[in-house]
């Protein structure tokens, strides 16, 4: 934080943690929250100490020193520790994403072994040899940790803790383990890349199962070489590099991009206290739960798009000054944008179309050389490259709904929406002006806090800077134009699979450093200017009237999970059956995976999500039978491959699962050719949801049996 005593953003928190005894407290108490948490999962939770430990040896020694190494032939190092930090995670990301595509066509995982290792040591060697070794020297301390940066940390490692880890109790201490369904899928496409890429479905000829996979591939490394569990990587260690990659990233973020960087823990921890983007309920923050819950990677997915913004920055600088390293920040922006769209393609498309957009409103205004426009084309065609040819090859199956678009679809989640309306028709109001009124709603909710700097900040930037009153900076034009981009694309998608809240979170995590550069600005003003003083003083009082209605949501959304997790770690918890597996389908799983080829194809008649009387097998929603997958360690079968296929080509799920029922129909004497024909090893029968009967035959051998699960080899 900056240190002049007229700064109104000095009072409150700040103040009080200026004293180094308070300060050194809230450091020391930060410090111990990490052990401690690591401590509650190993005793309460059963999580293995060693996995830990060789989770973590992973991320340092595959990822991290890696990309350390890196970043430093390559010259770009970074003044700033944090900003060395989140270049370098993604860099060792992108290595490991690449060494992995190389590795599949080898026949032997060595590469995948030994490349992480050898650049970590290459790494350590040189930086004991370095006259920049920060061990040789003191270029940190524990001291100079700002409290708040310390706090924010915390908070979020807390939040990932209680709505991830210490909701998942393993099936090994509970009769009954309940388990989020986005979740069991991405566990099952990490078991499928251990194995193998790209994920064929074996139901349907051509099939390529498919998904935004870079972070499954990273999390898959380990569950491939050292045979690691998914779960684990996802469940107990993902809550820790969760923390890492979100906070280092949105720090190193306010860092860089921040005209007072000392503000960067203060701004880093207002973000967490606003609890952008509350819609769906009271307290629960959608944007909060995608990004540190981290479903479907979301929360990766922001990180490396705030990190693109800062390799932006640095790319175009050098460019400018025609720095000898800027064709070295070209290809770290080109992998970037690459990482960016294989972990979240949505967030990709917001940066390079931003990009473009950036690059054009220069060229009109004379802002921009048209040489500057070469460099998109090898950009542009890196995301094409990984958007189309990983994400979108041919035969692909990729659920999604009817309809592309659907304007303002996203409001009718918000549980303000249908009082509102009501009261609107109550009083009379058209059609017209009531979506106005719900637009303007939605706005105040998805921004919270920054509703009021944002929406004047970005205004008045956009006609100072049209009209040349202000300098046309391209780093932060793009923040600009991503933020119109996202918000745009979340109002016109259709809500499908929330496909569009993707957009939206670049969106949402772009307004705090708009608003802040809104404030920085009045604040620069304020000595020559009685109405900037006003302005200034107005919008720091709207918003700290705002932040303490936000702080008691996300406190309340803490302690509800808080007490979800205690709840949860209680083994003899009943959990709906349709939406758990039990310690009975939890041993047949473990037997399958100790007994059978890694390679075996198994089918499921596993009904996950719903009763059988509300079944309805067009609907891919309720073909989620992912469970099995998961604790079988194995490659896919009928759920992985129903439940991505898109509604519009909801006969062919039809007639896929039509055929997968013939397996379980006594009746049919030929259900033994069908397996072989299909490639089934095994049939799994789930005495959990219906009777079953005894389907031995002379191709069907039971080779299993427990209170919940028979399980049939098949002859041949």
């Amino acid at each position: 934080m900056s240190s002049n005593p007229k700064n109104p953003l000095n009072n409150g928190l700040n103040n009080c943690l200026n004293n180094d005894v308070l300060s050194n407290a809230v450091r020391l108490l930060c410090a111990l929250v990490f052990p401690i948490l690591g401590v509650i999962g190993i005793t309460v939770y059963k999580i293995s100490a060693s996995d830990f430990l060789l989770a973590f040896s992973f991320f340092f020694f595959y990822v991290q020193f890696p990309g350390l190494y890196l970043l430093k032939r390559a010259g770009l190092g970074q003044k700033h520790i944090s900003v060395t930090l989140a270049v370098s995670l993604f860099i060792g990301w992108g290595f490991e994403v690449l060494v992995y595509f190389i590795n599949d066509v080898l026949p032997t995982d060595f590469l995948l072994y030994i490349s992480g290792p050898i650049l970590s040591c290459l790494y350590c060697l040189e930086l004991i040899r370095s006259k920049d070794n920060p061990l040789k020297r003191r270029g940190f301390r524990f001291s100079r940790l700002s409290p708040l940066l310390c706090l924010f940390v915390t908070l979020v490692m807390l939040y990932c803790a209680l709505n991830v880890q210490f909701r998942y109790l393993s099936p090994e201490i509970a009769k009954l383990t309940m388990m989020n369904s986005d979740k069991a899928y991405h566990l099952g496409l990490i078991n499928a890349l251990s194995h193998d890429y790209p994920m064929i479905s074996p139901w349907v000829a051509g099939r390529v199962i498919n998904y935004h996979i870079f972070t499954e591939i990273l999390l898959s490394i380990p569950v491939r070489l050292f045979g690691m569990t998914s779960d684990f990587m996802m469940l107990s260690f993902g809550p820790f590099l969760t923390t890492y990659a979100f906070c280092i990233s949105v720090y190193s973020f306010f860092k860089e991009m921040s005209s007072v960087p000392k503000r960067a823990g203060a701004y880093s921890l207002l973000l967490l206290l606003s609890n952008i983007y509350i819609t769906r309920d009271e307290s629960t923050s959608l944007a909060l739960k995608f990004a540190l819950e981290n479903d479907n990677s979301a929360g990766y997915g922001i990180a490396a798009s705030l990190v693109s913004i800062v390799v932006f920055k640095k790319w175009y600088e050098s460019f400018e000054a025609k720095a000898s390293n800027r064709w070295s920040y070209l290809c770290l922006l080109i992998l970037m944008l690459m990482l960016t769209t294989g972990i979240k393609g949505p967030m990709g498309a917001v940066i390079i179309a931003s990009s473009w957009g950036t690059f054009m409103l220069g060229m009109i205004l004379g802002k921009i050389s048209p040489k500057l426009l070469a460099p998109m084309l090898p950009l542009t065609a890196s995301f094409l490259l990984v958007y189309m040819g990983v994400l979108r090859g041919k035969g692909v199956s990729n659920a999604s709904g009817e309809s592309i678009f659907a304007v303002a679809k996203i409001v009718d989640i918000a549980f303000w929406k249908k009082p509102l309306v009501e009261g609107l028709k109550a009083i009379g109001m058209g059609a017209a002006p009531r979506l106005a009124v719900v637009l303007l709603v939605f706005m105040v909710f998805f921004f919270t806090i920054y509703f009021v700097p944002f929406c004047v900040g970005y205004i008045r930037e956009l006609i100072l800077v049209v009209f040349g009153r202000k300098e046309f900076n391209p780093p932060r034009v793009l923040v600009y134009a991503a933020s119109a981009v996202g918000f745009v694309l979340l109002m016109i998608m259709n809500y499908s699979g929330h496909s569009q809240v993707y957009f939206g979170l670049v969106t949402a995590f772009l307004s705090p450093i708009v608003a802040f550069w809104f404030i920085e600005d009045l604040e620069a003003k304020r000595d020559r200017s009685k109405a900037a003083k006003f302005a200034l003083n107005a919008t720091l009082a709207l918003m700290a009237v705002c932040l303490i209605a936000t702080t008691i949501s996300i406190t309340n959304y803490m302690g509800r999970s808080y007490r979800g997790a205690v709840k949860a770690s209680n083994a003899k918890a009943k959990h709906n059956k349709y939406l758990s597996i039990s310690d009975d389908e939890y041993e047949a799983m473990r037997w399958l995976m100790e007994n059978t080829d890694e390679d075996a194809l198994l089918a499921t008649d596993r009904y996950y999500s719903v009763p059988l009387d509300e079944y309805d097998v067009d609907n891919r929603w309720d073909n989620r039978f992912f469970l099995y997958a998961v604790y079988s360690n194995r490659f896919t079968y009928i759920s992985g491959s129903g439940y991505n296929i898109p509604d519009r080509e909801s006969e062919l799920r039809l007639e896929m699962i039509k055929t997968n029922r013939q397996l379980y129909d006594v009746e049919n004497e030929q259900r033994g050719d069908l397996a072989r024909e299909l490639g089934v090893d095994y049939v799994v029968v789930s005495k959990r949801f219906t009777k079953a009967p005894d389907l031995a035959n002379k191709d069907y051998k039971l080779c299993y049996t427990n209170k919940d699960i028979d399980i049939y080899k098949i002859a041949g």
